[in-house]
């Protein structure tokens, strides 16, 4: 049977090759390839350039790379200075940055107990292998030092940036009010469900995290990597953090210039945890028990984004009084639970002139929630007057794009919208604006409309084909 290739007799220039990973990479260079995960081998090489071209004198200053991962990801050794043991980062294929362990000890023994949260590394046919290494550690004597958790994503951006302060930012004061039905979850899914919402270097998060999980708080979120999930599968829980919650109430907490605090953003509940949620048992085998507990259903949705049948039932429940925190309990031949902080779905990220166009229409229309922008309603006002464009909305009342829930809550409006702008089931926003004002080559090499300004001109063009996409929801 094959083994592990391993090439640890030289470090690139300006390295050494750490007397431990020298000795664990010759041991796991006599295991068959496969035992210890699905990689190919430890070789000791500089960092490519072309992994982040801004970055690559200091990564290959500071840091090289030991370990190829299938899908073209590295990990690396990375020198933190003052005196912190190297850690162990991520290079991701996809420009994901993060660390993986504090230490080489603390990833070895992460990779020995199926812990590292790099799939490829913690995949259950390496379990044999997995035991061969804690094993090989035991008897080396082998054990993480103490040291201060890193941040190889903020260590890679630099400088830190001031967060915001607590007057200027709701989340950072939000108070947690339970309402009664999260006073009836069991005391498991209680403490989950308050940690929702809070930011990573919450001291309650870190307590839950590393002392009931024995997981570790994800340091950052970042531009390339906006959610970091922990799983603790013995304890039948998953936590996303994220710094991306579509929801003007947590706002995006700047750690360095493109890196940030995150959230807890949402959690799954699993069977594992032990306790029923809301009296509702895990191997529940028809939607009908469900309703004898909780009543009817709250709605139904498409099993899929890009299907119309609404046949997945759902149950929501708020948790905390300023429903920020939304329990919900959904049946699709099986049961499934979350919790999560309420936000929206991006309909457009990176508003551009269509955005605009599209905001002015919808304001003539009726379709837009009026109570979500307080401090802009003289402004919206102007523009469903059609006194100012909606791209001047845009740019004052929408600095992190345009939501879903930016739209009212009326049956299928915001499901319909979804796909009209991302281009499912038919509909697309692009495609119907180019019938309209014809087409030309884009920025990126794809056929865009020939659109330059959304003038009410515009907008008057394009909006008999507008008021055929939603007529069902039109007020005019």
């Amino acid at each position: 049977m094959a083994k592990y290739t391993v090439k640890l007799s030289k470090a690139p220039k300006g390295h050494e090759v750490p007397p431990l990973l020298a000795d664990v990479g010759a041991w796991i260079g006599k295991q068959p390839h496969g035992t210890l995960g699905w990689f190919d081998a430890l070789v000791a090489e500089p960092i490519p350039k072309e992994w982040n071209p801004e970055k690559a004198d200091r990564l290959r200053r500071d840091a090289f790379a030991f370990l190829h991962l299938p899908d073209g990801s590295l990990l690396a050794l990375v020198n933190p200075g003052a005196d912190a043991p190297r850690a162990v980062a991520l290079l991701g294929s996809e420009g994901e940055a993060r660390t993986v362990a504090n230490s080489l000890e603390e990833f070895l023994a992460q990779w020995s107990q199926g812990e590292t949260e790099i799939g490829e590394l913690d995949d259950e046919e390496g379990a044999s292998g997995r035991e061969a290494l804690a094993a090989w550690l035991k008897a080396k004597k082998v054990k993480a030092p103490k040291s201060k958790d890193f941040d190889f994503a903020a260590w890679l951006d630099g400088d830190a940036v001031p967060p915001p302060t607590a007057s200027a930012h709701p989340a950072a004061v939000h108070t947690f009010t339970p309402t009664e039905v999260m006073k009836k979850l069991g005391p498991k899914a209680r403490q989950l469900a308050s940690v929702l919402g809070r930011r990573a270097d919450d001291p309650e998060v870190i307590a839950y995290v590393t002392g009931v999980l024995g997981k570790k708080v994800p340091a950052s979120t970042s531009e390339n990597t906006d959610s970091v999930n922990v799983e603790a599968a013995k304890h039948g829980v998953e936590i996303v953090f994220s710094h991306d919650i579509l929801n003007d109430a947590f706002l995006p907490i700047p750690k360095t210039a493109k890196t940030f605090i995150p959230y807890v953003a949402s959690a799954w509940m699993r069977s594992k945890m032990g306790e029923e949620i809301l009296g509702v048992p895990w191997k529940v085998k028809a939607e009908a028990e469900v309703t004898k507990l909780l009543g009817p259903p709250t709605g139904r949705r498409a099993s899929f984004a890009d299907e119309d049948a609404l046949t997945v039932a759902y149950w929501d429940f708020a948790l905390d009084t300023e429903g920020h925190v939304w329990l919900e309990l959904e049946f699709d031949e099986s049961l499934s639970v979350t919790v999560a902080v309420e936000g929206g779905g991006a309909l457009e990220r990176y508003p551009d002139v269509t955005t605009g166009l599209f905001v002015g229409y919808a304001a003539t229309r009726g379709l837009l929630d009026t109570s979500r922008f307080p401090s802009h309603q003289a402004l919206l006002t102007a523009v469903a007057a059609r006194k100012a464009k909606g791209s001047e909305f845009v740019k004052q009342a929408l600095p992190r794009g345009l939501w879903d829930t930016h739209l009212r809550e009326a049956p299928g409006l915001r499901e319909l919208a979804w796909k009209w702008f991302h281009n499912m089931d038919g509909l697309w926003i692009t495609a119907d604006l180019k019938k309209t004002f014809g087409k030309r080559a884009g920025p990126y090499g794809h056929d865009a409309p020939k659109l330059d300004d959304d003038t009410w001109d515009a907008v008057d063009k394009a909006a008999p084909l507008l008021d055929k996409r939603f007529a069902a929801w039109l007020v005019k």
